[in-house]
C-alpha cells in the first residue's frame, strides 16, 4: 500500500533533478581592525604636512608603495594586525615601525649612526649620504632580537625579512615636505617614511 502511495505522487514524465551542490565562497583576505572612529590601523596620512624636515630625524614607516598605482604594501598591514591581534588590541598605543637618522658617528668613522626598531629587531647599523645617494650599512652584530608575541607569525618574519633588505639596498632617497622615500634594487617600489618630528 505505501508503495502505492509513493508512486502516484511521482508521475512517471516529472524530470528529477539532483541536488545541486553548495559551492563555497572564495577566502577574502582579512580587513584590518578598524576603531571606532572608523580608523583603519593599517592607514597612514600620507597627506603633505607645512615645516621644516630634515634627513637626520626620526621617521615612521608607513610600507612598500607601488610607485604606478601609489597604493602601500599588504604583507606591512598583515604584519600589523598580527602584532595588534596579540599584544591586546590596543588602538591608543599602536606599534610604530621607526627609522632613527642621527648627526651622531659615534662608531661610524667616515658615515653617521642610524637605529630602526620593528615588530621583532632593534637594528644599528651607519649611513651615508653623498652624490651618489645613500646607503646603509647594518652588520650582523646589529641586529637585535627583541621579543615580541607576534615575531613568530608568518606575517611579521616576511616583513622583518623584506625591511632588513630595503634598507640593505637602499640606493637613493627623495624628500617632500614630511615624508621620506628610499629607492633601491626594485625600480618600481620604494619604503615611505612618514616624519614624527615636529
Amino acid at each position: 500500500m505505501l508503495f502505492i502511495a509513493v508512486t502516484a505522487c511521482v508521475s512517471p514524465g516529472d524530470p528529477i533533478y539532483p541536488e545541486e551542490p553548495a559551492i563555497p565562497a572564495p577566502p577574502t583576505s582579512p580587513s584590518p581592525p578598524v576603531q571606532g572612529s572608523g580608523r583603519n590601523i593599517c592607514d597612514f596620512d600620507l597627506s603633505e604636512k607645512e615645516g621644516e624636515y630634515e634627513l637626520a630625524g626620526k621617521w615612521e614607516f608607513a610600507g612598500f608603495q607601488d610607485i604606478h598605482s601609489g597604493r602601500l604594501d599588504n604583507l606591512t598591514c598583515l604584519a600589523r594586525i598580527a602584532d595588534f591581534a596579540l599584544t591586546g588590541e590596543d588602538y591608543d598605543n599602536l606599534y610604530q615601525v621607526i627609522l632613527n637618522l642621527s648627526q651622531d658617528r659615534k662608531q661610524c668613522n667616515e658615515s653617521v649612526y642610524f637605529d630602526a626598531i620593528s615588530f621583532s629587531y632593534h637594528l644599528q647599523g651607519c649611513y651615508q649620504v653623498g652624490e651618489e645617494g645613500i646607503t646603509f650599512v647594518i652588520p650582523e652584530s646589529g641586529i637585535r632580537s627583541i621579543p615580541s608575541l607576534a615575531s613568530t607569525t608568518y606575517p611579521v618574519l616576511s616583513f622583518e625579512i623584506r625591511f632588513l633588505e630595503g634598507l640593505r639596498s637602499a640606493k637613493n632617497f627623495q624628500m617632500e615636505k614630511n615624508k621620506l622615500f628610499l629607492y633601491g634594487e626594485k625600480e618600481e617600489e620604494r619604503m615611505v617614511f612618514v616624519s614624527l618630528d615636529e
